[in-house]
């Protein structure tokens, strides 16, 4: 995948120039090849030498996928933090092999799909970037049975916004060609390989149809950073996508939309996804546009690092229904697979079709996260018996300049508290039924305080958002902490503290405060937020709980052993707590659960 519209490595650009000259390069098979006529020109040969002699000690082998990652280390910085990481081989092959069929080579008319009378399919990848994925499709066409001369002739098609990409793309494919066999002078037609954006335009047409579309296009989150869009291309997109662009919407989701709208009957579709597109909110419209085409038939989730930035990743598979424009109900029986890790491993037994809902494919990821599925009753919602509120932007930098550390000697738990002084929560500050204000340090604005304190006296004389979100939270309330590894959440029973953006404030309603965190920090509170959160936290493992997510959390349908777990997890009794817990939730066998749970909590010191 490769964001940028130009070569932007002038090392990049020196070895594209040569390779682009196909009439004097010999296809390499050692760096001496490689550098050769970099030599004779000039170009920057240590560069080169030392970025091939990296990949090879990491284990890369010299061959046609070697040019894309070859390619990749050498561009700039700023395109790799644009959402520039290629795949390896490897990981391509067995993506690719998720979504090529046995009779996608052969002619089969009642199929209803793009292949011409040869039965040669067409593939395409809509961010090509060093062909990886191209080349593993070229080489599961031909295990299938197909010839390689049609593969590269007939069945290949790709485009990028890098014109390098592009180019490294055809070498590697025409080098693959000679590898495999094809006849002599064999090479992607033209006008199959090009630079275009898949998302603004239509390289081959509007009536273009594909009975594979595979890839990995470029990963750029809206927040911050370079990938961040412009006014005028998030314009452009939602003029061509619609409501589907959200403000937030990671550019990799809408590729999915893209590669959905072009798929033949019967046809398929992988592309890698950051582990978000499962859950996050502003990634919904995209997977529900998608699957409204071609319904989710399995997911890919990595659970360890396949790329050189530190992201975790996922990949959905889609499948066009063969008869019809619209996608059909799944078949009877059928399910949706799942798979994990660089060996794509297939985990668990087929879910219904019923649990991919495009409000999250979360739940559908549980079990390739090692997280147990329990089956419990649940009686209404945690949002039918508290009012739920967060804070976002203002209230949080409206707090900065009345931040301080509190006066020696003050406790909060002592009567001569002084009442302007509130003391600050963060997230940090919050665990699984406690509080760590003043027994440990927190960061609050690129400080560290030991014993935050808010000064209400001088809040309330600036006013504005923060003042009122202090002021209406201090009543007594549960305060749930976010990106946690088990649901935690801590009451304050005074109303005396203030909850720092990004935690998420429960005020009862009718419901004692000790009963809302213990639904919050439950084992099966702690599974409902994966199901609904897993991938949009910092690690796909993480809760990243919001006002939404807390809201649709279960409450038990055993209220008077719910009431037991609320008061161990008062008194601090684990054991007690998740006994009481799970009979509240009529779990059956508890032990796995327990036993997960219980792996990843940190447990309060006293």
């Amino acid at each position: 995948m490769t964001p940028g519209g130009r070569s932007s490595s002038a090392a990049a650009a020196a070895v594209i120039s040569v390779m682009a000259d196909a009439a004097q390069w010999v296809l390499p098979t050692s760096v001496e090849a490689l550098v050769g006529p970099l030599d004779r020109s000039g170009r920057l040969v240590d560069e080169t030498a030392r970025a091939w002699s990296s990949l090879t000690a990491r284990g890369a082998v010299a061959g046609p996928h070697a040019l894309g990652l070859l390619y990749e280390a050498l561009l700039d910085p700023e395109d790799r933090d644009a959402g520039a990481h290629y795949t390896s081989s490897d990981l391509a092959g067995r993506l690719v092999a998720l979504v090529v069929e046995p009779d996608l080579v052969r002619a089969d008319p009642t199929r209803g799909r793009t292949a011409d009378s040869s039965g040669a399919p067409r593939v395409w990848d809509p961010a090509c970037g060093g062909g990886a994925f191209l080349l593993a499709a070229a080489d599961a066409l031909v295990a299938a049975g197909t010839d390689p001369t049609r593969v590269v002739a007939d069945c290949l098609w790709g485009c990028d916004v890098d014109e390098g990409a592009v180019i490294i793309t055809q070498t590697a494919l025409t080098w693959w060609a000679e590898r495999a066999g094809a006849r002599s002078g064999t090479v992607v037609p033209a006008g199959r390989l090009v630079v275009a954006d898949a998302l603004l335009d239509q390289p081959f047409g509007a009536n273009a149809s594909f009975d594979l579309v595979v890839g990995n296009p470029p990963f750029q989150g809206q927040l911050s950073g370079a990938a961040v869009r412009s006014g005028a291309s998030a314009a452009a997109l939602r003029e061509r996508w619609g409501d589907v662009v959200g403000p937030y919407t990671d550019t990799s989701a809408l590729f999915l939309v893209a590669g959905a709208s072009v798929l033949a009957p019967g046809g398929r579709m992988v592309l890698v996804q950051p582990a978000s597109v499962m859950s996050a909110r502003d990634a919904s419209a995209s997977r529900a546009a998608a699957t409204d085409i071609a319904p989710l038939v399995g997911l890919w989730v990595a659970t360890e690092s396949v790329f050189a930035a530190a992201v975790d990743v996922c990949a959905p598979v889609l499948a066009r229904a063969v008869n019809g424009f619209e996608a059909e109900a799944p078949t009877e029986g059928a399910g949706i697979q799942r798979w994990r890790g660089r060996t794509v491993e297939p985990v668990g037994t087929p879910a219904e079709p019923s649990r991919a809902a495009s409000s999250s494919w979360a739940a559908l990821a549980l079990v390739t996260l090692g997280v147990p599925d329990p089956t419990y009753l649940n009686d209404g919602l945690f949002g039918d018996v508290a009012v739920l509120s967060a804070g976002f932007r203002d209230e949080y930098y409206g707090l900065v300049d009345h931040v301080a550390e509190a006066p020696s000697g003050f406790d909060p738990e002592r009567n001569d508290w002084p009442e302007h002084l509130a003391p600050l929560i963060t997230s940090g500050l919050i665990e699984t039924g406690w509080g760590a204000w003043g027994s440990r340090s927190t960061r609050f604005a690129r400080r560290r305080f030991e014993r935050p304190v808010i000064d209400r006296r001088s809040l309330s004389v600036v006013g504005g958002r923060a003042h009122q979100w202090a002021s209406s939270t201090a009543v007594p309330k549960v305060i749930v902490a976010t990106q946690t590894r088990v649901g935690e959440a801590m009451v304050d029973e005074s109303g005396l503290c203030i909850a720092s953006t990004p935690t998420v404030v429960a005020i009862p309603d009718g419901v004692d405060l000790w009963k809302l965190a213990a639904v919050i920090c439950s084992p099966v509170g702690t599974v409902a937020a994966l199901a609904a959160t897993a991938g949009s936290g910092r690690s796909a493992r993480a809760i990243k709980h919001s006002v939404t997510s807390v809201g649709q959390l279960p409450l038990p349908v055993d209220h008077d052993a719910w009431g037991d777990g609320a008061e161990a997890l008062r008194v601090a009794d684990q054991d007690a707590f998740v006994d009481a817990m799970a009979s509240a939730y009529a779990v059956g066998d508890r032990t796995e659960l327990h036993d997960w749970w219980r792996s990843r909590v940190p447990w309060s010191p006293t």
